[in-house]
């Protein structure tokens, strides 16, 4: 967070005592005003903490009480004898010095549980408090403080991180303060001396402090690593946002090697790896959390000014890894480069805005934090200000949820009691007139008003914006398209700030765009039921059984380098387009041309991605299951067609994960060629050949489960819980609705069938055991037909023939098996007596 020239203590009174009265009259709870509220649950009571040490707590996320007294400077609630307690911070910054004269500026404390920590009295486990002390916009230190009550009092720990110190003597000067600058005064001389930091000539620009390469150091947040590392991120404007290792037991920074990552990041050995912003540009408050069920890291940044009409508002991105890449919704990575426009990195979580049930707009709303509570259930932290002349801020809680992509989403209105229905909801219910707000990529500070919309029954959008949507057939999920642009989050029943229960939307789009949208009339409606089944009734399993040739499923569970199944059959849609990979008019004919096309879900659209050795895959087509896709030749712009799969390298490819995305690299080529949609076409009718893959959005394509129905027939099971192939079973479904399973020994059950969001498939018998399986189509084995040693499929006169010139010596037997009529191993005159008695009757 960027401050005003305002002393901090002043400015803080200043937004306690004005603007109470701007606080809408129907708000839920009991509301608090903390900065930067960062989130902790301790047993059943949730905390903030905050910037100039104001902290509350609730035991419902909607009531809050305040139990901190700020900068009381003796008998802080958290800190004690407040000047004596973080004299060694205060001695670089934070204290009657500068933009804090008279004053102190203690922020953006992040407290968590640390059962690692080693306290001084020899004890394990404690709450320990990161936090900042700043004077200017560039001079601040990150500490740490610890304690055995999660409300203080803190005891000081030590600093960890400077920022804005020189290479040369400088003194600033109070009242109080006679501080030199120079680097020597931090703890950069003690690391250097124990070999933990190397020297860098880059921290400085004229002997100053070089804040268009390094960070401001504040804004502190602690996370875990899925390799059971503890990290902390941290920094504001100046040169960007990065992160440090912490040593759990000490609470101190582990500190790393100067270079650079794989994908040309800087590593500094002081001030750690960077993750994103640089050179100046806005972006603070930093926190990162890890979703286990999406497998990424999301980092939240917030940009702007942090007055109502500074445009404050947050943005997300992801990675793989903690220590980054981050990357955005659009693909774009969080480090900026000296030129990047900021407006279009990060998927803007909300700006400025205001519905009729508001009484007066949001503004400001950021810095951030999030939560997922012990029941599963997401939630986002942040302080609002409004549009009523003053600069109050108050706590703001939002459900947040993580659409099909893997992206959050926010509820418009904050928590007020109610769940998202896991089954989703009536479409009727859902049909209607809404007010519509697109939160845009701007950082301008204007007001976003809302549009007026109607969601139709018949699935179209009219009035001030045009488009289509859908409800998941099993859930609340949310898909509209909207001006061309796809949006995907999930509609939802919730009480809005009149505390009227009303229906709403929000989803978020790749152009990084959240939209959101709400009815004023109450909800009446009821939930549907959730029976956790996602099967798509409207398509089966396997289109046209003739058409299946492969005898054994695919190689492995996964497709290679992916979370993809084997086996099942997806949409693939491009990025760039919006539109599916499909076959014209549904041919499937040799040569067939693979083309792009609006979405319709008919079996035209869905392919089976197939895993084959080597890391590669086969794309076969439903309509066809004996056909793949298949690239003309390993030249650039080769045409993709449909073709009967022979194994061929030209009919194979290598799948990977771009963002949330995936490319389709050809094995012909060596994997440097990709599926490409032709000129970056957004047209139905658009072409798919094949070019050097770099990543572009006309090569990367979303991939989704259809998730149709069990049809009769024989698949393949694979145990999704170890990748085991379990044999073949002939499925038969009843008139009750479950199905029979015949094993190939012969033991049959009962059971139901459920289909997974990933496309896999829960047995459920009657005791509601649960077993996961990947279903393939398995090719039927012709029916054996005794005598019909000319394999023709018909047992007749002609095969007598035939075996009376096999036993003379005059031929060979097609299928010497059926020459044997009577089974004993041999074929002789008594198998052709046999026959012919067979063919008269006799």
């Amino acid at each position: 967070m960027i401050k005003q020239r305002i002393a901090a203590a002043v400015l803080a009174l200043g937004m306690t005592l004005s603007g109470i009265s701007s606080m809408p009259a129907a708000a839920a709870g009991r509301r608090v005003s903390v900065h930067d509220p960062s989130i902790i649950k301790d047993g059943g009571t949730y905390y903030v903490f905050g910037s100039h040490i104001d902290a509350a707590q609730s035991g419902d996320l909607i009531n809050w009480d305040t139990f901190s007294n700020g900068y009381a400077r003796t008998n802080n609630v958290e800190f004690g004898n407040l000047s004596e307690n973080l004299k060694k911070a205060f001695a670089w910054a934070g204290e009657d010095l500068e933009d804090c004269k008279g004053g102190f500026a203690v922020w953006a404390p992040d407290v968590i549980w640390n059962p690692d920590f080693r306290c001084p009295d020899g004890s394990k486990g404690a709450y320990v408090m990161y936090f900042c002390t700043s004077s200017t916009y560039k001079r601040s230190v990150i500490c740490y403080a610890w304690s055995k009550n999660i409300k203080g009092t803190y005891t000081f720990g030590d600093t960890l991180i400077y920022s804005g110190f020189y290479d040369t003597d400088s003194y600033v000067t109070s009242d109080t303060k006679n501080v030199n600058r120079k680097y020597t005064s931090t703890n950069i001389d003690e690391l250097i001396a124990s070999g933990e930091v190397t020297y860098n000539n880059s921290w400085f620009s004229n002997h100053d402090f070089n804040n268009q390469l390094f960070p401001n150091a504040i804004d502190p947040t602690i996370y875990y690593g899925t390799d059971g590392k503890m990290y902390m991120t941290y920094g504001s404007w100046s040169g960007g946002i990065f992160t440090l290792e912490i040593d759990p037991t000490t609470g101190k920074c582990i500190h790393p090697k100067t270079g650079t990552t794989s994908d040309g990041r800087m590593v500094d050995s002081y001030f750690g790896t960077k993750i994103a912003g640089g050179y100046g540009k806005s972006g603070e408050g930093p926190f990162i959390e890890y979703n286990a069920d999406t497998g990424y890291y999301y980092l939240w940044t917030t940009y702007g000014g942090l007055f109502s009409d500074g445009g404050y508002n947050m943005r997300v991105s992801r990675s793989r890894s903690p220590l980054g890449p981050f990357v955005d919704a659009a693909g774009n990575q969080a480090v900026l480069n000296s030129n990047t426009n900021l407006d279009s990195v990060g998927l803007k979580v909300m700006g400025n805005y205001k519905f009729s049930t508001l009484d007066t707009a949001y503004m400001a709303c950021g810095h951030n934090s999030v939560l997922r509570d012990d029941d599963g259930q997401w939630y986002l932290f942040y302080h609002a200000r409004f549009d009523d002349g003053s600069e109050y801020h108050s706590v703001r809680v939002h459900q947040m949820y993580f659409n099909a992509d893997g992206w959050p989403v926010v509820t418009p209105f904050e928590y007020a009691g109610d769940k998202l229905s896991k089954g989703g909801y009536n479409e009727s219910d859902i049909v209607g007139k809404y007010e519509y707000i697109n939160h845009s990529n701007s950082t301008d500070g204007k007001i976003i008003g809302y549009k007026n919309i109607t969601l139709n029954a018949d699935g179209t959008i009219s009035g001030d914006v045009k488009g289509t949507w859908k409800q998941a057939s099993s859930s609340a999920e949310a898909n509209l398209v909207i001006d061309g642009k796809t949006y995907k989050g999930y509609f939802y029943a919730g009480k809005n700030e009149k505390g009227t229960k009303v229906m709403s939307f929000t989803a978020v789009g790749s152009n990084n765009q959240t939209v959101w949208g709400a009815k004023n009339d109450q909800f009446t409606g009821t939930d549907r039921v959730y029976t956790g089944d996602f099967t798509n009734a409207e398509y089966d399993l396997v289109y046209n059984w003739d058409n299946v040739k492969n005898e054994a499923p695919g190689a492995s569970l996964k497709i290679s380098g992916t979370d993809l199944y084997s086996g099942v059959s997806y949409y693939i849609v491009n990025k760039n387009s919006n539109l599916s990979f499909d076959l014209p008019s549904g041919k499937t004919d040799e040569e067939t041309n693979i083309q792009q096309w609006e979405q319709n879900g008919c079996f035209a659209q869905q392919f089976r991605l197939i895993a084959d050795e080597g890391g590669y895959c086969r794309i076969a087509s439903v309509g066809d299951e004996s056909k793949v896709i298949t690239v003309t030749s390993a030249a650039d712009g080769a045409n993709a067609q449909l073709s009967t799969y022979t194994g061929a390298d030209t009919q194979l490819f290598k799948v990977v994960e771009n963002n949330g995305y995936y490319a389709f690299l050809s094995k012909c080529s060596g994997a440097k060629n990709s599926l490409d949609v032709f000129e970056w076409s957004k047209e139905n009718g658009g072409n798919i050949a094949h070019y050097p893959y770099n990543a572009f959005d006309c090569q990367l394509f979303s991939v989704t489960p259809v998730c149709p129905a069990v049809n009769d027939g024989v698949y393949s099971f694979r145990r999704v819980s170890d990748g085991k192939l379990t044999g073949n079973r002939t499925i038969k479904k009843r008139e009750d609705g479950r199905y029979t399973l015949i094993e190939e020994s012969g033991k049959t059950g009962t059971y139901t069938i459920l289909c997974n969001k990933d496309g896999s498939y829960t047995l459920v018998n009657s005791a509601n055991d649960r077993s996961t399986y990947i279903f393939e189509p398995v090719a039927a084995k012709p029916a054996e037909i005794r005598g019909d040693v000319d394999a023709n499929g018909v047992f007749n006169d002609a095969d007598a023939a035939m075996l009376h010139e096999y036993l003379v010596g005059l031929t060979q037997l097609t299928d010497a098996v059926q020459g044997d009529m009577n089974r004993d191993g041999e074929i002789n005159i008594s198998d052709l007596i046999q026959m012919k008695r067979e063919l008269s009757g006799s």
